[in-house]
């Protein structure tokens, strides 16, 4: 099953009961969702998750880094609190050529206040983190949910600066070696030079390193 196109008819124009928030602030790279909408029992918006944010003709993504309660002005004076998200805009989820649904990054449409904000379904999840193919590699599952496969797109990545970051002894050194052996598994030709002062990786490639 296509699961990108399947997908169209929902991702750019999710709306009613799905929505669990409303767009309060907007700023260049990030948005602050007001939480006050009913979640209808789902689960609760956390940081390092998902959202979506509902514009006219893309779903934009954003990646929830705080969670927090803001002061209002209460009509008989005094003040209440509410619920807010504060995300960093990732990317969108919009129709392509033929109608398939794609995430790219970066964002051309930003949402606009009082738009809709929601929780990312499984099928937007794999859009974002994409599909195995000749071009993409799988390097691993997403934490929060294992039947979502985490990719990366090889020739985006090699041709391009890039980071792995984080705090000493949380996987830094093994995620590397299984980029790099997805790398080669899709590209033997490449050629990779790899600066290794502490012999990390000297058994991690087989015969195809020397």
């Amino acid at each position: 099953m296509d699961t990108s196109t399947a997908h169209h008819a929902q991702s750019p124009g999710r709306t009613g009961p799905d929505l669990i928030g409303r767009i309060v602030a907007v700023s260049g790279s990030q948005a602050t969702v007001d939480l006050t909408t009913r979640n209808n029992g789902g689960e609760q918006p956390t940081v390092g998750k998902f959202m979506g944010m509902v514009t006219g003709k893309a779903l934009i993504i954003g990646l929830v880094t705080d969670i927090g309660e803001q002061a209002v002005a209460a009509p008989a004076g005094g003040s209440s609190y509410r619920k807010v998200a504060r995300l960093d805009l990732i990317g969108e989820i919009r129709s392509g050529e033929g109608g398939a649904a794609h995430f790219r990054r970066g964002v051309m449409e930003y949402p606009n206040i009082g738009d809709g904000a929601l929780q990312l379904t499984s099928r937007e999840l794999r859009l974002v983190y994409g599909a195995a193919d000749a071009d993409h590699a799988h390097v691993g599952d997403l934490q929060q949910n294992a039947e979502i496969g985490v990719h990366i797109d090889i020739d985006q990545l090699v041709s391009r600066h890039f980071a792995v970051v984080g705090a000493t002894g949380v996987g830094k050194s093994s995620g590397v070696a299984i980029i790099l052996k997805q790398i080669l598994d899709a590209r033997p030709n490449l050629r990779i030079f790899l600066v290794d002062p502490h012999n990390e990786y000297g058994r991690c490639f087989g015969d195809k390193a020397q």
